[in-house]
Formats: C-alpha cells, structure tokens, sequence
C-alpha cells in the first residue's frame, strides 16, 4: 500500500491531520476498526470527505498513522515508568496498571482486528526485535535485584507469553471472557512462575491490597 501522506504548509492543515488522527484513534477504539467508515470520521468533525481524503488517501493508511502514534505514546509512558521505578516488582506493577488501562479504553475487537491490515500487522512486527531487547534488559534487572529465578529459560518463556497473545487474538470471539480478565491470568501465571520468593511476596500483596485485582480473581 502506498503510505504517504500529502503534506501542507500551512498550520490549519497541520492541525487538522492531528485533530483527524487524534479523533479516528478515539473512534477505533471506542468501536473498533471495522466499524468505523471513513464518513464516521469526516463527520465527526464536521469536514468533507474530500478534505479527509486529501490528507489521508485511505482508511488503512489512516489506521497506520493511528497505531503508530499509538505505540509511541504507549512507549513514552514505558519509559516513563522504569524512570520512577523503584526496583522490577514496581515496575511491573506500573506496566501492567498501563496496560489495563489501555484494554479498558480500547474495544476488544480493536486489537482483533488490526492482524487483518498487513502494513500495520507489519509494521507491528518490525517492533518485535527491540520489543524482546527490552523484555531481556527487564528480565535481567529483575534477576540481579533478586526477584526472578535463575534457572528459567526466559527467551522461551518470553516466546511462549507472545505465543499465548496471539492466541487469545485469534480465538477471542470464542474465549468468552474479557481481555482484561484474560490479561490477569496470563501474566500472573507467568510471574509465579519465574519469581523468586521475595519476588512472589510482593506480587502477592498487590494482588491482596488491590481491589481491581481481586475482582479479576473471581
């Protein structure tokens, strides 16, 4: 697919690409990709179809501008919390507060839908390499603070957490059970797995101190 974007000089226009953006990334996420038709978008801010097209040729092109700002805020707010952390076990219990907050602003069918645009799914994929870079440096500050377990074998388990990801993607139509619920069990079953003693009593505490999480347990 083509992907580039007619570009203008003038502040109104850069404006309305970011005001465009910022409003069909609400819209996808509040109902999902394939609901939303170019015309939702257009009228949604009171613009002519042609306007819109003249910015944005197509919807996938559109949707690539979405989830890659997207994945960049999202990066942003990553960085920002191993900054604040205090040790590994703080700064799971952060990254996992943004990614529920994220599964709870966003439809479910959102992130089903994305593998059915291949130069997003692609785009998706290119990440994946610094993506385990980043996995590994947290693995490694977790087993030299003394809250995850030596002999495990992470880059497997790493794989095997993507694997279970992509699976809940695939058949989450007929999994029948919120992808924040489905999030929970993933990752603390995960966890438990590869922490050490210390590391599970922190996890555990949160799970018991935290209203949200126990809700989840039910």
């Amino acid at each position: 697919m083509k992907m580039n974007v007619i570009r203008y000089n003038t502040s109104y226009r850069r404006s309305l690409k970011q005001k465009i953006l910022t409003t069909a990334a609400s819209l996808f996420a509040k109902h999902g990709i394939k609901a939303v038709k170019m015309d939702d978008i257009s009228n949604e801010l009171s613009i002519s179809k042609r306007t819109l097209y003249e910015i944005y040729d197509n919807k996938e092109l559109l949707l690539f501008e979405c989830v890659k700002t997207r994945l960049e805020e999202s990066e942003r707010k990553t960085i920002e919390a191993v900054e604040k952390s205090e040790n590994v076990m703080d700064l799971l219990i952060r990254i996992y507060r943004l990614r529920m907050e994220a599964l709870r602003q966003t439809h479910p069918l959102f992130y089903v839908e994305l593998t059915k645009y291949p130069d997003v799914l692609e785009y998706l994929q290119s990440k994946d390499e610094e993506k385990r870079k980043h996995n590994m440096e947290f693995v490694e500050r977790g087993i030299r603070e003394g809250y995850f377990r030596t002999d495990v074998d992470y880059p497997l388990v790493l794989e095997l957490f993507d694997a279970s990801n992509r699976y809940v993607l695939d058949h989450y139509e007929t999994l029948g059970t919120a992808l924040d619920r489905v999030l929970y069990n993933l990752i603390f079953v995960f966890l438990r797995g590869f922490c050490t003693k210390e590391g599970i009593e922190i996890l555990d505490r949160f799970l018991e101190e935290n209203e949200e999480m126990r809700m989840l347990r039910r």
